[in-house]
């Protein structure tokens, strides 16, 4: 090594150690700001889901005067909508008779759906048969449907019988 490399060592040593120095004890720099404004916006729309429960008559044996079920019919709107809900005839309907069919042998049983417990309000898409109401400060609504079998002859016509009925809500 010669004295000149020394020097150069022995300075940038020096140099190495008083940039240290001055980088600790320096004074922050001064930073500059700039702002936007960022807007925000969503546009929410009236509407509603629908959900139902199967309408399940269960297993029955022998000759059961008139079975019946419920199922619930679940609405989740934005709070204070108005809707109509409709509940349409279904795959084997003939005319305005629902029925359920047996994939076997083709055979048909008629059933009904009701808007209330005594069974006396029908339940469809044709007008003054839809269910009315309002969402309420929630948005959350359900309804019961009542299903009944009128005058079913189980005893020949053991099967399964089934059914598909489209439920809407219109808002």
């Amino acid at each position: 090594m010669t004295v000149s490399d020394i020097f150069f060592t022995t300075r940038r040593t020096a140099l190495s150690g008083a940039g240290l120095m001055a980088a600790a004890m320096a004074v922050p720099a001064h930073a500059e700001t700039d702002t936007y404004v960022l807007g925000s916006e969503i546009t929410i729309l009236n509407g509603c889901t629908i959900m139902a429960a199967p309408m399940a008559f269960g297993v029955i044996t022998g000759t059961a005067v008139q079975p019946t079920t419920t199922a619930e019919i679940y609405l989740q709107c934005n709070p204070n909508v108005d809707y109509e809900i409709a509940i349409d005839n279904g795959q084997n309907a003939n005319r305005f008779n629902r029925r359920m069919r047996n994939p076997v042998d083709g055979r048909f049983l008629r059933y009904k759906i009701y808007q209330d417990a005594a069974m006396t309000q029908l339940w469809d898409s044709r007008n003054r048969r839809r269910v009315v109401g309002n969402s309420g400060a929630t948005g959350i609504v359900s309804h019961t449907a009542y299903g009944e079998i009128r005058n079913p002859n189980f005893a020949s016509r053991a099967g399964g019988y089934y059914d598909t009925v489209t439920v809407s809500v219109e808002f």
